[in-house]
């Protein structure tokens, strides 16, 4: 049985997705990069700014004096990664394993799967679709037999559309492309192959196909027999699932963006409440705490603590979470957005004791937080979130 392997992505997701939400910024130059620093390098950048000789990895200030209508915008890992997991979802409806290479680009493995969802092409168009309808977001599709070709089938796509290369014509699909296309090398060991095959004067894929093996390892070495299966079309890797991390998080934007640290304080208690309402509604114990904040200028402070022994309680995970407040805002400017995220999640294992015992205070206080907690839980189940409001009184 042939392989069916797809790779989806969507190029310059980061651009694609504030597009989405700021529909002026289409058709005009755009671009990813810090804006903190002055010494920033652009991360994505769009084909408009590319037209104007933009491209990634530029400063910021050189990218401005070529496109002086270049707009400039701060990366946003939280809507990247709300993005990356609305992506999976789609996926995982069609495709029992795919691998995450990296924001925005999937690679799935659809072998087997004709007679549920028919040819590999026509899932792939279902999945581009999908994407489409759901998010707004246009994919690139390519299919190939093997990781390899389905990722440049993907990349040398123009316009965006779908690519498919048959079992059998992988040699003459990869003949002609340059030797530079190398998806499946690191930067720094592509560098090293690229100025040895431009010594050899080898330009293309094909070219290096038609050299033996043997000559060709004693020029390249080890690395021969990898890229003259390349070369080929060849590409055995299988297609490796991401062990998935159990995780839940919460995330609240500030509008106006807040300094004060009591109103950030409540803000972070409130996002506590929805975690922690959660996470008894799954049976799930909470064994690490992660605290993110992004400040007004972009800046981003993201900390972790573990949490011994693990917990559902509010009254038990604030005090962690207040210790986590102390580390990340450190700096006398304006938060926008907090998340706060529950990681290494387990079931509870509650072991009873055989023994009556007269309670200490401090296990008063615990047990009275925790019955109120479930006390606001069956409110808010009742009357809705907004039922509830935490407020300061004056006398």
């Amino acid at each position: 049985m042939d392989r069916q392997i797809v790779c989806f992505q969507i190029p310059s997701l980061e651009i694609a997705l504030a597009r989405a939400a700021t529909p002026s910024l289409r058709d005009r130059p755009v671009a990813i990069a810090p804006l903190h620093t002055p010494r920033a390098l652009l991360q994505e950048v769009s084909p408009e700014a590319e037209l104007d000789g933009v491209m990634p990895g530029m400063p910021v200030e050189q990218a401005c004096w070529r496109s002086p209508s270049l707009r400039l915008l701060p990366p946003d890992p939280i809507r990247v990664r709300q993005a990356q997991q609305a992506l999976d979802q789609v996926v995982g409806h069609y495709a029992p394993i795919w691998e995450p290479v990296r924001a925005g680009h999937l690679l799935l493995d659809l072998t087997g799967t004709t007679r549920l969802f028919g040819l590999a092409s026509d899932t792939a168009l279902r999945i581009q679709r999908d994407v489409a309808r759901q998010y707004q977001l246009a994919g690139v599709v390519g299919v190939g037999s093997n990781k390899l070709v389905a990722r440049i089938a993907a990349t040398v796509v123009h316009p965006l559309q779908l690519c498919e290369i048959r079992p059998g014509s992988e040699p003459p699909f990869m003949a002609p492309l340059p030797v530079s296309v190398l998806p499946g090398l690191s930067r720094a060991h592509a560098r090293t192959v690229l100025a040895t095959l431009a010594d050899l004067n080898l330009r293309t894929w094909g070219e290096i196909a038609e050299i033996p093996l043997p000559s060709l390892e004693l020029a390249l070495g080890p690395q021969a027999a990898v890229l003259h299966n390349w070369a080929q079309g060849i590409d055995p890797s299988p297609v490796l699932a991401l062990p998935q991390q159990p995780r839940l998080e919460m995330s609240l934007a500030l509008d106006p963006d807040e300094l004060d640290d009591d109103r950030l304080l409540g803000h972070l208690y409130h996002l506590l409440e929805r975690v922690c309402r959660a996470l008894r509604s799954r049976q799930r114990i909470c064994h690490r705490l992660v605290l993110t904040v992004r400040y007004s200028d972009q800046v981003e402070v993201a900390r972790r603590q573990p949490v011994r022994p693990g917990t559902y309680w509010e009254v038990d995970l604030f005090p962690s979470l207040h210790a986590l407040f102390a580390r990340c805002v450190q700096r006398r400017v304006r938060l926008r957005r907090m998340t706060v995220a529950a990681e290494a999640l387990a079931a509870p294992e509650e072991q009873l004791s055989l023994f009556a015992e007269q309670p200490s205070p401090e296990q008063t206080t615990q047990v009275r937080g925790r019955r109120l907690a479930l006390a606001l839980d069956h409110l808010r189940e009742r009357f809705g979130e907004s039922a509830i409001r935490y407020g300061s009184f004056e006398l």
